[in-house]
């Protein structure tokens, strides 16, 4: 067996590659770019951009085209007809000697055109952004306002592509428009596009918007959904918070471990608003039934070594502080977490087969002709038709 140390290593290791097969793409820290905006690249090339700013070159030698770019899908990148105005390739390529160097190897590292015909592929995918380099130009922004200073930067990778925090120093709301619309892609419904093949874009430690979607943020989210609802619909559709607040299906993570046991006491002491989610005649009442708490569950399913209720004589028999219908009075919501209307119907109807044991206080038939001619629905739970023109109520 391996050792403990090991073990713990081997399994963050597991942990590490099931979060990257899942295609988990969020960053996690301020420092680190989303892979949902910017997604994964491959550069196999060999570049200095503080060397040539040295020599001179400026971010137009090389970038010419981003003066005219207004797509965030445009690979604005120097090609051989840029290079060439200092290197000379062709000579290069036939292996005389060059100042500044001009070989294939000399960007191409390990490419040798006599063993294979291409280099290999670069591979930069197109930011998942809406964005303009001739706007931006027109505006008189300066490449380093983005791309930061490029004077101690080698290759230009998506480190050197601009946050959320450097482009809201101008889009304010003032200077320019600060809505999500308008620099990330939207759906059909309008609303920001938030799943792409390179992964799920969630707002990261450290965004402007303080909005830290990190791993806890089902738990608290709630606060800022009350005090900030149009931000979050600027996302998120109603069907989307439904999918854990439809009361019939809910994740594994909103409740913690062995919630089934601990949920009694919140329950009664109304901790959590059970109701926001949960169906109580519905979802309650059936899960204890299927436990064998209740009326109406199975009597095999029913624990014999504890007791929801005191001794059944001061329960139902002795009118008194215990009886049950002083405690219905008082918290109805958790009777009806395991009866039924039919339960309480089994003795307090006149349609029972049972004892009828009259539910209604002292006086009450004073009024009950006033309360059945307003509507009778609830009168007729207990009562027929007869009984109640009998009674003079119709």
């Amino acid at each position: 067996m391996l050792p403990r140390q090991n073990r713990h290593v081997l399994l963050a290791l597991a942990a590490l590659a099931l979060c990257a097969g899942a295609g988990v793409a969020w960053a996690a820290t301020a420092r680190e770019r989303s892979l949902a905006v910017y997604p994964q690249q491959h550069v196999p090339l060999r570049f200095d951009h503080a060397q040539h700013l040295a020599a001179g070159a400026d971010c137009a030698t090389c970038h010419d085209a981003a003066r005219k770019s207004q797509s965030a899908k445009d690979l604005n990148l120097p090609g051989h007809e840029e290079c060439e105005t200092c290197h000379d390739i062709e000579a290069g390529r036939k292996g005389k000697p060059t100042d500044p160097p001009s070989n294939c190897n000399t960007c191409h590292p390990g490419f040798d055109p006599t063993v294979r015909k291409e280099p290999a592929k670069l591979n930069m995918p197109a930011a998942n952004l809406k964005f303009s380099h001739q706007l931006h130009v027109d505006k008189k922004a300066e490449c380093s306002v983005c791309h930061g200073e490029m004077t101690e930067v080698k290759l230009a990778t998506r480190n050197q592509l601009p946050k959320m925090a450097t482009c809201f120093k101008c889009h304010d709301g003032n200077v320019a428009s600060n809505t999500c619309a308008t620099c990330h892609p939207t759906e059909p419904s309008g609303r920001i596009r938030i799943a792409f093949d390179s992964g799920l874009l969630r707002p990261m430690q450290g965004n402007p918007l303080g909005l830290d979607h990190g791993p806890r943020y089902e738990f608290n989210h709630a606060a800022r959904a009350t005090s900030d609802r149009l931000t979050c619909m600027q996302c998120h559709s109603e069907s989307y918070c439904q999918t854990c607040h439809d009361g019939m299906q809910k994740p594994l993570s909103i409740h913690p471990n062995d919630y089934i046991t601990l949920h009694p006491v919140q329950a009664r002491a109304g901790t959590p608003r059970c109701e926001s989610c949960h169906r109580t005649q519905s979802f309650c009442a059936a899960c204890h039934e299927r436990v064998g708490v209740g009326m109406d569950a199975d009597r095999t399913l029913r624990a014999r070594n504890q007791k929801v209720h005191p001794d059944y004589a001061a329960w139902v028999e002795i009118l008194g502080p215990q009886h049950h219908g002083i405690a219905a009075s008082r918290d109805l919501g958790s009777c009806i977490s395991c009866h039924r209307e039919e339960s309480c119907m089994s003795c307090h109807s006149e349609l029972s087969p049972r004892r009828q044991i009259n539910p209604h206080p002292a006086g009450f038939a004073q009024s009950c002709k006033k309360l059945a001619s307003a509507n009778d629905r609830a009168c007729l739970k207990c009562h027929s038709s007869d009984s109640l023109a009998a009674k003079g109520c119709r």
